[in-house]
């Protein structure tokens, strides 16, 4: 079992209270975590109590292990730091992007504001060929 000092108890979970997610390194042996500035086996014990109280989710991907506050944490982690409730993590909030509007008008497709698919732009389709020809012909 590692003791962690209070303070750095609190820069961590200060951290993780304002962003909602924490990125942590599978290198035991690096001396401080870039964003907390505490021991990086420290960060990692932490995260790994949580875990076990079922407070944050745990995604292990490349190398890194990704833990996203739940709900449940957030309250747990208010209580411990003393904070009022008005302060809400960057992962529970909304995203005000419209991303229609993010496409720019030259990559639009002659469908109006779709895009072009999976094939490009490919011309007319064979029923409409058909349909066209035969109107031709009477």
């Amino acid at each position: 079992m590692v003791q962690v000092k209070r303070q750095d108890r609190r820069k961590v979970y200060e951290y993780l209270l304002m962003e909602g997610v924490i990125v942590i390194k599978k290198d035991m042996a690096l001396p401080v975590h870039q964003e907390t500035g505490v021991k990086n086996l420290e960060v990692w014990m932490l995260l790994r109590s949580l875990r076990d109280k079922k407070l944050v989710d745990l995604v292990f991907s490349w190398q890194y292990y990704y833990y996203y506050l739940k709900a449940e944490g957030v309250k747990y982690v208010r209580d411990k730091l003393g904070i009022v409730e008005d302060v809400i993590p960057a992962t529970f909030k909304k995203a005000d992007k419209k991303f229609e509007d993010d496409v720019p008008e030259q990559r639009r497709g002659p469908r109006g504001n779709k895009p072009f698919g999976r094939g490009g732009n490919r011309g007319p389709r064979r029923a409409e060929e058909g349909t066209e020809t035969a109107q031709q012909q009477q």
